[in-house]
Parts: structure tokens; C-alpha cells; sequence
């Protein structure tokens, strides 16, 4: 970014029809990074930050997950394109194309919470996919600003390991983004983890060496983004975070039974009632 760090140049046109079309939406403040933002019904409800996959279903997020007005919703767009650069996957990673993606969601959540007009009682964070990967490592950094997570399907995982270099793993990963871990937060940070339980494709992304992104570690999480959610849940549970893993019944990488499956956790959420609602599986289950 540039010494503004909510600030970019103009987007080329997006290459099919515009992810926020119809929904409501702003542009923040001297930039032309766009999200949508949908009130709740009543003051004070909490707030829920819905990221999207590479499908860039933003529609999806807001129909899926409005809990019937009983959360305000503010769903940002990472554009998958910036001039002639491909941003498809910076997103996910917290950097990329000279964009820091860390401090552009906080930029973002400022700004909303401005239009909203109120602060809202909690402020929780989902993601779908590449957008449960941003919201999993935005967490790394941001948890103590969070009140619950909630990660659908990632197809790569930060493992919480100090001897495993960043992204696969913590090591680097402050000088990488120039933000300070917030150890101690994320293993207080209520966590819910989602998957369908025929999300079973292997290889599911080649971040390999010589690859944009890779990691001769890419794949120590596993190769399906079950073993992947299970190796996140370990990783979270070892340092005793406050963890659910649930896989959805004949889901496979699908955005609905996944929005379906987070409304019901957040709902109990609403309710003040705890995530052992949510069933807790082990390896054993799969």
C-alpha cells in the first residue's frame, strides 16, 4: 500500500458481472475498495464480517447469513483483478500486489461502524473458503477485536507453530505483515470450524514451492480441507482454544449448507449460549 494504507488506484472492470450489483453498498472513504453493509433490525445487534471465497459470492453471504435481521452485515470485495495484476489469492494471505490486506479490513470495519452509526454489542468474523483462510490469519493479528470466528471449508490452514515458517505455520509471519501476533487472544477467541463432510477433493490447491504463494510446507496440514480443518482444530485445541469442529451431513464445497450450518451456530451465539451446542468431532468421526 501506499502511505495511506486505505488507499490503492482505480480496478479494472471486473471480468463478469459486478459481485455487489443490487446489494448495499459503499465505497470507502478516498479509495475505490467497495463492501456491502446491511443494518441489522435493532441498534446494538451484533455485527457479523462475512468474507467471501474465490467465487466472490457476496450475495450468497448477505441471503445466507442475515440470521432474519438479527445481525448487521458488512461483507468487503477483494477484487480478483487490480489494473493488470491478478489479486485473486492476495486476499487470503494478507498481502499482495503491494495491498495490505490487514490493514485495509481494518480500515473497513472503521468506516462501517461509522455508518452504522452505533457501536454493536459483539463483532464476529466468517469465512467461506479463500475467505475463511483471510479470516483465519486476520484473526492471528486482530482476535482481541473479535468476540467469535467462524471458518467454513479453508482450503489452507496457518497452523499455530513456531518451528513452521509463515503461512503454513507463525514463523515470520510478523515480519511478513508488519503486524504483531495476538497470541494470547486467538486461544481465548471463541472458534467455530466448519466443512461438508464430502469435501473430500485432494490437492486442493498447488501452493508448492515455485508456485505464487507456495511453501515447501503447503501441505503439512494435510491434503483435503478435512484433514486441514482437523489439523486446525488440533492445532487450536493444544493451546487450549475455546474450538468446535463440525462436519455438515452431505455438504460438499458448497457455499449454502455452509451459511446454514454458521447461522446455527450464531444463533446460539445470540442466545449467550456456548459453541458445545455445536457438535464436536474427532478423527475418529470422519
Amino acid at each position: 500500500m501506499t502511505s495511506d494504507t486505505c488507499a490503492r488506484g482505480k480496478n479494472s472492470p471486473e471480468p463478469s458481472i459486478d459481485p455487489l450489483d443490487g446489494l448495499p453498498t459503499f465505497t470507502l472513504s478516498k479509495t475505490d475498495w467497495r463492501y456491502a453493509l446491511q443494518p441489522a433490525t435493532a441498534e446494538e445487534s451484533p455485527l457479523l464480517i462475512a468474507v467471501h471465497g474465490s467465487d466472490r459470492h457476496v450475495r450468497g453471504l448477505l441471503s445466507g447469513l442475515n440470521l432474519d435481521g438479527g445481525v448487521s452485515l458488512l461483507a468487503p470485495l477483494f477484487p480478483a483483478k487490480i489494473g493488470d495484476h491478478d489479486a485473486s489469492d492476495d486476499y487470503k494471505f494478507l498481502n499482495g500486489g503491494g495491498t495490505d490486506y490487514l490493514r485495509l479490513m481494518d480500515c473497513i470495519l472503521a468506516e462501517a461502524l461509522e455508518h452504522l452509526g452505533h457501536r454493536p454489542r459483539r463483532i464476529w468474523l466468517f469465512g467461506f473458503s479463500g475467505g475463511a483462510q483471510f479470516a483465519q490469519r486476520y484473526a492471528l493479528f486482530r482476535a482481541a477485536q473479535l468476540d467469535g470466528l467462524v471458518l467454513a471449508a479453508p482450503g489452507g490452514v496457518t497452523l499455530l507453530r513456531d518451528d513452521v515458517t509463515w503461512w503454513p505455520g507463525l514463523s515470520g509471519a510478523e515480519a511478513a505483515t508488519g503486524a504483531t501476533l495476538d497470541r494470547h487472544a486467538i486461544t481465548t477467541l471463541r472458534t467455530a470450524i466448519l466443512v461438508g463432510s464430502e469435501d473430500r477433493a485432494k490437492g486442493v490447491v498447488n501452493r508448492g514451492p515455485g508456485t505464487r504463494f507456495g511453501s515447501a510446507q503447503a501441505d503439512l496440514a494435510g491434503e483435503t480441507r478435512i484433514d486441514k480443518v482437523h489439523a486446525l482444530h488440533d492445532s487450536l485445541t493444544a493451546l487450549g482454544a475455546d474450538v468446535t469442529l463440525t462436519l455438515i451431513p452431505g455438504a460438499g464445497h458448497t457455499l449454502a449448507p455452509c451459511t446454514k450450518a454458521a447461522s446455527h451456530v450464531l444463533r446460539g451465539w445470540l442466545d449467550q449460549k456456548q459453541a458445545s451446542t455445536v457438535k464436536t468431532l474427532n478423527r475418529s468421526s470422519q
